[in-house]
């Protein structure tokens, strides 16, 4: 599969969503789930709490997209807190539930701990993950075991990179080692994952990058996201954001709309939109992209 698509190609999107963490919450996210599911998305990934930590809920909730919405469920599993053995009954769990997408990643550092300060031979690599999937799926009856393998992709540089060449090494490692398809941290300009995505190729990758983007609806969580991303806010958004009281979800669909039109210009096949457990802004900036009628659920 290549991240360049012909322009007869449509582009596609999924979402991404975590476990309600009380019961006012899980019934907004019910009630978010369905408008999402009724979009049509390729899939909805579910996140997955450092050391465990919402193991149950996001169980819960990938067997209720399962069950209850025609969409596919994608299952974030993270290394950290956990074991090689605990990893692999997690993964068949998962598989025994009907769950068959993954994303894989190391995870955050233990409560309390810096990124600095937290050391990588204490839990697993994504890619030794990834191989571990693939050899899960290898132990499996035949039919049980299909699924796609998703990993992150960092276009301005993982936490820990000694480089960029270091980070395109470990991306087209991972390809190498089962993974299909790449979904990236989130960024502010298209040149940034349009910059990466090129250099990726040329150093051998073959597999989807897509873009998750976030399109955000005040300044508290715009500077939330910046900080998650390592970057600074784009400070005319900030600005805006600011001028508005702080709260104006049709500045951040107005962002997010205008780099989602540059990305898909730039050849980007499909969006990822982390979606903050909410439905409506996303599904705007689907429709102003004209990847979505009207919400059928309206």
């Amino acid at each position: 599969m290549s991240l360049i698509g012909s322009p007869s190609t449509a582009t596609r999107f999924s979402f991404e969503v975590f476990p309600a963490r009380t019961a006012a919450a899980a019934l907004a996210l019910g009630h978010a789930v369905q408008h999402l599911a009724a979009a049509g998305p390729d899939f909805v990934s579910v996140t997955y709490g450092a050391n465990g930590s919402s193991r149950a809920e996001t169980l819960d909730l990938l067997r209720y997209l399962r069950e209850q919405t025609g969409v596919l469920p994608m299952a974030h599993v993270t290394t950290v807190g956990s074991s090689r053995a605990e990893l692999r009954e997690l993964l068949h769990g998962f598989l025994d539930a009907g769950i068959h997408d993954f994303l894989a990643l190391r995870g955050d550092p233990p409560r309390g701990v810096p990124e600095q300060d937290f050391d990588p031979a204490d839990a697993l690599s994504s890619l030794e993950l990834t191989e571990l999937i693939a050899e899960v799926r290898a132990a499996r009856p035949p039919l049980t075991s299909v699924g796609r393998i998703a990993v992150a992709a960092y276009p301005n540089g993982h936490p820990r990179s000694r480089s960029r060449a270091a980070d395109l090494d470990w991306l087209v490692a991972r390809e190498q080692a089962g993974a299909s398809m790449a979904i990236s941290q989130l960024f502010f300009r298209a040149e940034e994952y349009l910059g990466f995505v090129e250099e990726a190729r040329a150093a051998g990758l073959t597999i989807p990058v897509l873009p998750g983007l976030m399109p955000v609806t005040t300044d508290r969580q715009l500077r939330r996201v910046a900080e998650l991303a390592g970057q600074p806010a784009p400070p005319g958004l900030l600005a805006e954001l600011e001028a508005a009281g702080g709260y104006a979800p049709e500045l951040g669909v107005a962002h997010t709309v205008e780099l989602a039109r540059e990305l898909i210009a730039g050849g980007a096949p499909s969006v990822h939109l982390y979606t903050f457990n909410r439905h409506e802004a996303v599904l705007a900036v689907l429709r102003e992209l004209r990847l979505l009628t009207p919400d059928p659920l309206a």
